[in-house]
C-alpha cells in the first residue's frame, strides 16, 4: 500500500504527532510505504494567476518543478492524507497554495483519472477552534477532484504541544487516532469494491455535455476526447 501525506506546515508540532501516530497504526496492520511532501519546502511559491496551467498545460506553470513530483507522487498512492494546522479557523497558506496550483485537476477542466480510485483522509489539529473550518475548503478540493471517498478527523487539544496535555487525555486522543487510522487502513485497501461518489458522477457527467460545446483546440476539451470521455468514463 502506498500512501501520499502533504503535510500543511513545516512546524511538527501537534498535527505532526497526530500524524505520526496515523502512520504508526498504520504500519502495524500491514506494509505501507508513505511518501511525504513538508509545505512550502516542497512547494514554495504561491499561485500567481497567471492561467498558464488551463491555457498552455500545468507542465508550463512557473512552479511546475516543484507541483509536478507532488502530483506524480498522488498519482502513485493509493490513498492520500493532508494534513493542517488551524490558522485563523482556517487551512494553512502553505496548503491552500498547493490546492491553488492544482486546480486544473477540477473535474470540470483536467481530472487526474487515478483521484477517481483513491481515498483521502485529511488530519487536522487545533488548541482553541476551527478544524472543521480548517478541513471544509480541503475537502471541496478533493470532491472536485473527483476522489472516491474522504474522511475527516480534527483534533481539538486545547494545548499547545502535545506534551501539555495530561497523560490520560493523550491516551483518549491516541485511541481515536487508532480508530480512524485503522478505518482509512480498511478503506485504501478495499477501494476498489467502493462505487464511485454520486457527486463525482453528477459533476462528470455534466460536463460530458458541457465540454463538447468548448472550441477546437480547447485544452480540456482536447484532453477528455484523448481519455475517450465523450461516449465512456473512467468509473
Amino acid at each position: 500500500m502506498k500512501i501520499c501525506i502533504l503535510h500543511g506546515s513545516p512546524r511538527k508540532g501537534n498535527t505532526y504527532k497526530v500524524t505520526e501516530c496515523f502512520k504508526e497504526e498504520m504500519k502495524r496492520l500491514g506494509e505501507v510505504e508513505f511518501t511525504e511532501f513538508f509545505l512550502h519546502r516542497d512547494m514554495p511559491h504561491y499561485c500567481c494567476g497567471c492561467f498558464v496551467c488551463f491555457e498552455k498545460g500545468e507542465d508550463q506553470c512557473p512552479h511546475a518543478s516543484f507541483v509536478q513530483p507532488i502530483k506524480e507522487a498522488m498519482k502513485e498512492a493509493d490513498g492520500l492524507i493532508l494534513t493542517t494546522p488551524v490558522y485563523v479557523l482556517a487551512e494553512s497558506a502553505q496548503m491552500k497554495a498547493l490546492l491553488d496550483h492544482l486546480a486544473h485537476m477540477f473535474i470540470p477542466h483536467r481530472p487526474m483519472e487515478e483521484m477517481f480510485s483513491k481515498v483521502a483522509q485529511i488530519i487536522s489539529t487545533t488548541a482553541g477552534a476551527g478544524t472543521g473550518k480548517a478541513m471544509n475548503p480541503i475537502e471541496r478540493n478533493l470532491r472536485y477532484w473527483g476522489v472516491k471517498r474522504i474522511y475527516k478527523a480534527g483534533f481539538t487539544l486545547f494545548a499547545k504541544d502535545w506534551e501539555e496535555m495530561s497523560l490520560k487525555k493523550q491516551l483518549k486522543f491516541e485511541k481515536r487516532i487508532i480508530r480512524n487510522a485503522r478505518r482509512f487502513y480498511k478503506r485504501v485497501k478495499g477501494r476498489d469494491q467502493l462505487l464511485p461518489h454520486i457527486f463525482t458522477r453528477m459533476i462528470f457527467g455534466m460536463m460530458k455535455r458541457v465540454i463538447q460545446g468548448y472550441p477546437e483546440g480547447n485544452l480540456d476539451k482536447k484532453y477528455w476526447q484523448e481519455k475517450g470521455w465523450r461516449k465512456t468514463n473512467p468509473f
